[in-house]
């Protein structure tokens, strides 16, 4: 007979053997990559990969509401936090300098840079948003001058404004 100890560890040992790593994994690769989105400001990752540009390879660039420009890698956002820059010329000189692009390679990153769609703020929870959203058109009849992220965010709007006139 096996002491008690004995057998609540193979239990324990069972229960790693049966553990699925891969999933584990998986979820710890989803939380890094929604932590990121909300440290820069998005509801998911799928919204702020949406309002940003692919630059080169995994390296993308966003443009804030606030003007800040955010410069991110979700492959290497577990050791390498987002590069934010105040203006556009700051954030180009850094990816230039990243990249060491030639001066004509640097006209073609101006001319990219100056298509990103800056994001708004929505009005009622805060998060950034591509005004831009082609997903957008679906309800926001305004065609981006709503200053709602969702239509969640603009109906729990418009029905706190009733309440507060009741």
């Amino acid at each position: 007979m096996k002491p008690k100890f004995l057998n609540e560890m193979d239990s324990w040992e069972e229960e790693v053997d049966n553990i699925n790593w891969r999933n584990i994994s998986e979820e710890i690769d989803q939380a890094l990559i929604d932590h990121l989105a909300a440290e820069v400001g998005f509801p998911s990752y799928d919204k702020l990969e949406q309002a940003s540009e692919l630059v080169v390879d995994d390296y993308y660039i966003c443009h804030r509401s606030d003007g800040m420009w955010i410069w991110w890698n979700p492959q290497t956002y577990a050791s390498e936090d987002p590069k934010y820059f105040n203006s556009q010329s700051e954030a180009m000189h850094f990816v230039a300098d990243f990249l060491d692009l030639n001066e004509e390679k640097r006209q073609h990153l101006k001319v990219g840079f100056d298509q990103v769609n800056q994001t708004k703020q929505c009005n009622y929870c805060d998060h950034e948003f591509n005004p831009h959203d082609p997903s957008r058109h679906e309800w926001d009849r305004e065609a981006g001058k709503l200053a709602y992220c969702s239509p969640e965010c603009a109906m729990d709007a418009v029905m706190e404004e009733m309440k507060e006139k009741s």
